[in-house]
């Protein structure tokens, strides 16, 4: 083995988690940075922000796709998760949002006061100075939506990151003059990165992580870490991951032949997600779309039922046909409702023992009623939305019958709900006396020493909202407590 092949610290997964602790971890250090995915990030359709739907499916997607979801009429659902630098923040719609403060509050039941809002807050991008910033030139369908809103009785919000969610307004963007940001474009060259490199499984003698098992070029490899490795791979990767090192569930790693080194039943439980459904409707005449649009523009928050700590329902808005497609820019609109706090609970598991076989993903989309009803609310309130002025003017078919009742409501939620991008859950943060918690308060993995996992499936519950300023501030508190031990 050659000697550049042994680092102070490995990381699997340049993602936000990855790129950030990448860029952060001990001065001096030495830090390899594993990417299964090219380095794209001068591709015009990772730089241009309104081209983010053309890279659904393509070769920066790892292209998962669901188990059948018995709640939506059995339909398999496409779920895209970035595979470049950058991770999934290099093909995602750029939507800044940090979430509410009893989001985080709420995850201190699972790693303690130092998982509180008030020690994550310094870490949020925009209080660290990274590329947030307001839209330059909303969309004329993005302001019409604001405004048909607040006719209809919703409240403005001029920043849903200024501590009440409740509302409706413009989104703020990651983007520098224009063009998409993500922690990859401040990746420090101090480390070394290794592209189109699929990892294996992570290298595990007597109870500790000690290197990582890589294909490069066809050719397998190991990679040893002095000091710690480091699971950056996402809510998927990163458990996918660890069931393929044998840590996870003992009963099912014995039935797809994996050997079982930590028995953690938590490692791909707790799957979840926001579940959204695209109400969409043609115009007369098309508008068209600036290419520093992120499309997903404008937005809402709102409290279904009074009472809530913070808002059930979110509401996303684009000058597109389908948030989930990449057809119809500026010939249409969609209002988005999606479930902020979702109850339901999925499972990740191993398909075979084969790495690069994908697992099986099953996020089970609605099966509490809690949820169901929230869509449900949802998506009536879109169709109410889509009827005020100014956006029922742009409207080429202005009368247009709604689903009615609840049995319709969910029968057109069953037909269309889909992700909204934001899995979360699969190694969960917890107290060492929780048996379905995976790592600890400073995210190391139960039961194997050297290793950590520091990306959204360390989450125990969803934040209100799109979750990459969450992942942000987790990376860059993981970062700061190795810096400081």
């Amino acid at each position: 083995m050659d000697e550049t092949d042994v680092y102070d610290y490995v990381i699997v997964g340049a993602g936000i988690g990855g790129c950030l602790l990448a860029s952060h971890l001990p001065d001096g250090a030495t830090v390899l940075l594993l990417e299964a995915g090219p380095d794209a990030r001068t591709d015009p359709r990772v730089t241009t922000p309104s081209r983010w739907p053309e890279l659904l499916g393509s070769e920066l997607d790892w292209d998962y796709r669901t188990v059948p979801q018995s709640r939506l009429d059995g339909r398999r659902l496409a779920w895209p998760r970035g595979r470049a630098l950058g991770g999934s923040a290099a093909i995602n719609a750029m939507v800044y949002i940090e979430g509410a403060s009893t989001d985080y509050d709420a995850w201190t039941a699972y790693g303690g006061s130092g998982w509180s809002e008030a020690v994550l807050r310094p870490w949020f991008p925009e209080t660290t100075g990274a590329g947030v910033t307001a839209l330059a030139d909303p969309h004329p369908l993005a302001q019409a939506f604001v405004a048909a809103a607040q006719k209809y009785g919703l409240t403005a919000n001029p920043d849903f990151n200024a501590g009440d969610q409740t509302g409706v307004g413009l989104y703020r963007v990651y983007q520098r003059a224009g063009t998409r940001w993500n922690a990859a474009c401040d990746l420090s060259e101090a480390v070394t990165v290794w592209t189109g490199t699929e990892v294996t499984r992570v290298v595990i003698r007597r109870g500790r992580a000690t290197g990582i098992e890589v294909m490069v070029e066809g050719e397998a490899r190991i990679v040893q870490a002095r000091q710690e490795i480091l699971l950056c791979a996402g809510t998927v990767g990163s458990a996918q991951l660890l069931l393929l090192s044998g840590v996870g569930p003992a009963d099912h790693l014995r039935q797809v032949g994996i050997p079982v080194t930590a028995d953690r039943p938590g490692v791909g439980a707790n799957l979840h997600d926001h579940v959204q459904v695209s109400v969409s409707f043609p115009i007369r005449t098309a508008v068209p779309v600036d290419p520093a649009s992120n499309l997903g523009e404008a937005g809402g928050f709102v409290r279904t039922r009074p009472g809530l700590p913070a808002p059930d329902l979110q509401l996303s808005f684009a000058p597109m046909i389908d948030l989930n497609s990449a057809g119809s820019f500026g010939a249409g609109f969609t209002i988005g409702p999606a479930v902020t706090r979702p109850v339901s609970r999925g499972r990740l598991r191993l398909a075979t023992a084969d790495p690069l076989e994908p697992p099986l993903l099953d996020p089970n989309y609605l099966a509490e009623e809690a949820d169901r009803r929230v869509l449900a609310r949802g998506v009536e309130l879109a169709f109410e939305l889509a009827a005020c002025e100014p956006l029922l003017s742009h409207r080429r078919d202005r009368v247009v019958r709604p689903p009615t009742g609840r049995t319709e409501v969910d029968a057109f939620c069953r037909r269309r709900a889909e992700t909204q991008f934001h899995p979360v859950g699969t190694c969960r943060l917890g107290r060492p006396d929780d048996p379905y918690a995976v790592v600890d308060s400073h995210l190391r993995v139960y039961g194997v020493e050297g290793l950590a996992v520091v990306d959204a499936s360390v989450m125990p519950t969803i934040p209100t909202g799109n979750i990459a300023a969450a992942v942000h501030a987790i990376a860059l508190k993981a970062a700061a407590d190795r810096r400081n031990t």
